[in-house]
């Protein structure tokens, strides 16, 4: 989007539940505008009020005309029948498993959707969860969940460079993480082993 700021920034919110609802309040205080949608009426009346949101049906947000689309509620949900209906600029949401298959990841690339993988962007939970523990630092916890920005950049960043879809350049950087912390971990026991 080329953009440093939310304000004016059109999101199509699906889902308003627990994170789907916080998103949808943070990106209103920014000066976004939403179009959004649920199966719950009182959630949509909430966001109608509240918000200031346009509301669709569940099944038409995927026809939203809008910079971003924000799947905050089910899996599977980017696939054959709705990929082709998008009009977006970006895809960006906290729902798990969004791609009902890794080849929709390729489909979005070539339509020129970017898709900032689901796991990723959600990776600020399990970020967290691993500073627990007796000594647990909060400022530390969230130094580390703001590198996320840095990851999904490198992310973009080579699925452009090496003409890959973002879900599988994603894959391949947890997949070269995971092995440098192995190595790094034999070497380790290694040393104490002596």
């Amino acid at each position: 989007l080329h953009r440093d700021e939310l304000h004016g920034i059109h999101v199509a919110v699906q889902g308003l539940g627990h994170v789907g609802g916080y998103l949808a309040e943070h990106l209103a205080e920014a000066g976004a505008v939403l179009t959004v949608a649920d199966l719950n009426d009182s959630r949509l009346a909430w966001a109608k009020a509240n918000l200031g949101a346009n509301v669709v049906d569940v099944n038409g947000i995927y026809d939203v005309e809008a910079d971003v689309f924000a799947p905050s509620a089910m899996g599977a949900i980017l696939n054959d029948d709705t990929i082709p209906r998008l009009k977006v600029s970006a895809i960006a949401g906290s729902a798990n498993n969004q791609l009902a298959e890794d080849r929709h990841g390729s489909e979005l690339a070539e339509r020129g959707i970017l898709y900032a993988p689901d796991y990723v962007i959600n990776a600020g939970g399990i970020i967290n969860i691993s500073h627990e523990g007796e000594a647990y630092d909060w400022d530390e916890a969230m130094a580390h969940c703001a590198r996320i920005h840095g990851t999904l950049r490198e992310i973009f960043q080579r699925a452009t460079r090496e003409d890959r879809p973002t879900n599988e350049i994603a894959d391949q950087i947890a997949e070269e993480r995971i092995a440098a912390a192995a190595t790094a971990g034999e070497r380790k026991l290694r040393a104490v082993a002596g």
